[in-house]
Parts: structure tokens; sequence; C-alpha cells
């Protein structure tokens, strides 16, 4: 008696536990990661809730029902990308475009020509964007005089830009930092990336007073090999050096631990270019 009496215990809780995870609602979700060393290769991370097998189809005609697949394409972005997310008879699908577009705002680009030159940039996004803004105009590109002091038309000390691209910007690594220790974090960061203390104030003048909403901020780092995915810059006199940072700002309630990059400083030799700028994603 006991013992069916446990049974049919055992029982009502299966199916109890049961009907509660069928009626659970399925949530596609998914993130993606483009390599920054290997053209084409994609990794996807499932954020899916309530789902027990996926059905990913890349866009090329490919697909898989792993997780997390790693994917690698032969054709050019942009990608059509769907995840059907299933529970049993259940599902949901999420289809994104790959890269999805986002801005990059207030880049300052400082010139430090070995002597007065008159130069042209153009701004070119091989992966499709354009510019929202620019000081002075860009117009087609900007045609400028600069002297051995990096001031732009005996007025700028940059130019100034904010456009809209594909987003193939890194979220993996970089470093959590608390909203009361963001300005030192930043003064420290870009003085190891080899900003002078003037770009750096530029930097902090503008964007500490902007990051005042969450607890922490997961700051990741952007540098040339990167950016220049999305977003090149086509000079009429060639730089020997060029150093480019943006840093892709999440805002979080709760510290996260994140795997730290290495930094590698900027080269200020010669004929050298800096660029900052952010991301808010």
């Amino acid at each position: 008696m006991k013992i069916r009496l446990i049974s049919l215990l055992l029982i009502g809780v299966f199916l109890s536990c049961e009907k509660d995870d069928y009626s659970l609602a399925i949530k596609a979700c998914f993130d993606y990661q483009f390599s920054s060393t290997n053209d084409g290769e994609v990794q996807f991370t499932n954020c899916s809730e309530n789902a027990t097998s996926f059905l990913w189809l890349f866009g090329d005609g490919t697909t898989s029902t792993e997780k997390d697949p790693l994917h690698v394409y032969e054709i050019a972005p942009p990608y059509l990308v769907a995840l059907i997310a299933t529970n049993r008879n259940r599902k949901d699908t999420l289809v994104q475009r790959l890269p999805s577009d986002i801005m990059v705002l207030k880049p300052n680009i400082y010139v430090y020509p070995t002597r007065k030159i008159d130069l042209c940039l153009k701004i070119n996004f091989p992966l499709g964007g354009n510019i929202i803004e620019s000081i002075p105009q860009y117009n087609q590109g900007w045609c400028v005089h600069v002297d051995t002091t990096g001031k732009i038309d005996n007025q700028y000390s940059y130019l100034f830009y904010e456009s809209k691209q594909p987003d193939v910007f890194q979220y993996k690594k970089g470093w959590c930092i608390t909203r009361a220790n963001l300005k030192s974090f930043f003064e420290e960061n870009m003085s190891m990336y080899n900003f002078s203390q003037q770009e750096i104030k530029d930097f902090t003048d503008y964007w500490i007073s902007l990051l005042i909403e969450d607890n922490y901020y997961n700051i990741y780092p952007q540098t040339n090999a990167i950016i220049d995915t999305a977003i090149q810059l086509d000079f009429s006199v060639q730089p020997d050096n060029v150093g480019r940072l943006f840093y892709g700002i999440v805002g979080v309630n709760k510290y996260q631990q994140i795997d730290q990059p290495m930094v590698v400083p900027f080269l200020r030799n010669d004929f050298y270019i800096m660029e900052w700028g952010v991301i808010r994603k």
C-alpha cells in the first residue's frame, strides 16, 4: 500500500513538473561575434529560454542543430540568420540581419604631421554605412591644412564625426568598472594605449558626465583590426602610424567577470594619427 502511494505521489510530481515546463513560454534569442582574425567566421551564442532543441538557418543555404554553433561564411555579408527554438510541439523563431547597424559616437581624429601639410581624408564603409554628423563639414571628404602641433585649419584640434555602420565589434574581452571609477579607469587605460593627456582629457570631459545611468559599465576595447573591417580611413598622405581605439560601453547593474584583453600601446612616431570613439550598446 505504501509503495503504491509513493508511486502515485512520484507520478503526480512528474506530471506537475512536466505541465509546468510545458506552460513556460518559448523565447528564441541569440547573439553573435564576428572573428577579428578569420574572415567570415561568426560565433553564435544561444540565449533562448525554455527550449530543448534548435535549428539555425544561416542565410547561406546551410543549417545547424547545435546550441552555440561556430559558422564560417564563404559569401560576403549581410546575412539573414534565423533561429528556431523548440520545446515539443511549441516553437519560437527569431530572425536577425547580421551584422545589425550601430552608431559610433563622437570619434575624434587627431592628426600629427612632421611638417605642415595639406591633407585630404575620406572615410569608407566597406560593409555599408554613412556619416551622420561631422565637424568641420565632411561633404565628400575632408581637405584641410594641418600644422606640426596638430592644429587643423588654424581652428580645430581634431576632426569629428559620428557614423552608422554594421556592428562587427567585439563584446567578449574588456573590463567591468564601477561608475565611481570610470574617470580614473579611462585616464589609466587610455594612457596605456599611449594617448596624450590632452586627448584623454577631451575624452573624459565629454563622456564621464554622460555615463551616469548604471552602477557598472562593461568596457570593450576595439582597435585597428576590428575598426577597419567597418570604418576605413583613406588619407591623401599616408601616415606612418595610426592608432584607433573605440570603447564599446554597456551599462550593467551588477559586477560581471570579463576576460581582460592585452593592451598594446600605439606608436606616436613620425607622421601619426590618433583616434578615439565610443559605441553605446
